[in-house]
């Protein structure tokens, strides 16, 4: 066991997920209790820790780091105030744990306050885009419903002509809606398998979201952030602001601009959330959990990160190949590097039909190539065939794949 515990503070202990996993799941039990018998001054400060860390865990809390964070700082003024009064007033060792009591309450009352400032995780009202249904919609603050009939919508908050155009036709009076609401409500677009849509937000900010994406956004920015709400893909041209920071919440992650071009995708039938940073620098850090001293990852430009939303970890590599990521805006897949599956789950997403072949597919080379999405499904399964060895047939939204047998390399 390390020495430098004795350094830490209780807030740091909270945070350390060595000492949550002894706590919790009794993990090394032999050496942290070695550790206390070697050095009792520890044991104060590490049982204060275990107290709050195991009310959260029984609570299920799911506070942001940043209000939690607030909570801490008023258990550090309350214990002062305790200290001052030692003096006149001594309830012997009870008198150390009354802060944690507070923190109690303190988290009890609290989450009122997560869900009325939309940090905490943003539930979608609608239904999640799926294979058969093809209708894109949007769903304004004030309940009210608009099919986005093109394939390529696109959707305009224009704050000279106080409106919200769509596909340069229908007009939306924000007045109405603020009117409904003041302001505070989340407008929820989605988009289903085969379709895309181009947003541009009430600052100036681009948005391009992919098939089968969601995405929640206010008719205007009114808070100290610019916070935005995403399930799927979705390209970002951030308009930087220093003063009012922009910030996607996507399934337990916060991506936070600092002016930049960023794509994200974040499916929820994928295991990996994945950010990949063309221009600029985002931060990255979990959303909620124990995270009081949550460490913000800073990514830079050619980076992709990755977060496996299963193991809560975040893994940053290279990635020269950046601009690849959002070929799809303009209706190309260019990839290298891919399994052939990987291609099939992007063709199913953008075509909205299912590929139907033998798991694992027979060929586990990484492929590379450039498809043009704008073509027919049919020419672009001929085009893929040339660069790996498959026979396919098409039936309704269904695509039959097998590996091409007597042909071991792509036909010229």
């Amino acid at each position: 066991m390390k020495v430098k515990y004795l350094k830490y503070t209780t807030e740091e202990l909270i945070d350390n997920k060595n000492f949550r996993a002894w706590i919790l799941h009794g993990k090394k039990n032999k050496q942290w209790s070695e550790f206390i018998n070697l050095f009792p001054e520890f044991e104060e400060k590490a049982q204060a820790a275990r107290k709050i860390i195991l009310f959260l865990h029984e609570n299920g809390t799911s506070s942001q780091s940043a209000t939690v964070h607030e909570l801490w700082n008023e258990i550090q003024e309350f214990d002062k105030k305790i200290n001052r009064r030692k003096q006149f007033i001594r309830f012997g060792g009870y008198l150390k744990y009354a802060a944690i009591v507070v923190f109690a309450l303190l988290i009890a009352g609290v989450g009122y306050r997560v869900i009325r400032n939309n940090e905490g995780p943003y539930q979608f009202s609608q239904n999640p885009a799926a294979q058969g249904n093809n209708d894109a919609r949007l769903v304004l603050s004030n309940g009210q419903h608009i099919a986005l009939r093109k394939n390529k919508s696109s959707i305009r908050v224009d704050n000279t002509d106080d409106a919200i155009k769509i596909d340069n036709d229908s007009v939306i009076n924000m007045a109405q809606l603020d009117a409904h609401n003041n302001g505070q409500g989340l407008n929820e677009v989605t988009i289903p398998y085969g379709k895309n849509s181009y947003i541009e937000l009430t600052d100036g900010t681009k948005v391009w979201l992919n098939a089968g994406s969601k995405f929640a956004f206010p008719t205007r920015f009114t808070g100290k952030k610019r916070i935005v709400y995403l399930t799927g893909e979705a390209y970002f041209e951030v308009k930087h602001n220093d003063k009012q920071p922009f910030e996607v919440s996507v399934q337990g992650i916060i991506v936070k601009d600092i002016g930049t071009r960023f794509n994200i995708s974040a499916y929820e039938s994928d295991k990996n959330i994945e950010t990949v940073l063309l221009d600029g620098e985002v931060e990255l850090k979990e959303a909620g959990g124990f995270g009081l001293l949550n460490k913000e990852i800073v990514m830079k430009p050619d980076h992709k990160a990755s977060f496996n939303k299963s193991e809560k970890v975040f893994k940053v590599v290279s990635e020269p190949n950046a601009d690849q990521y959002i070929t799809w805006i303009n209706g190309w897949y260019q990839f290298s590097g891919q399994r052939i599956d990987d291609v099939f789950k992007r063709l199913e997403r953008y075509y909205n039909v299912q590929f139907i072949y033998r798991r694992p597919f027979p060929s586990s080379e990484l492929i590379a190539g450039k498809l043009d999405l704008k073509d027919s499904l049919k020419k672009v399964l001929t085009t893929l065939s040339d660069i790996v060895p498959i026979d396919y047939r098409i039936s309704g939204n269904q695509v039959i794949v097998n590996q091409r047998i007597n042909e071991l390399n792509p036909r010229n």
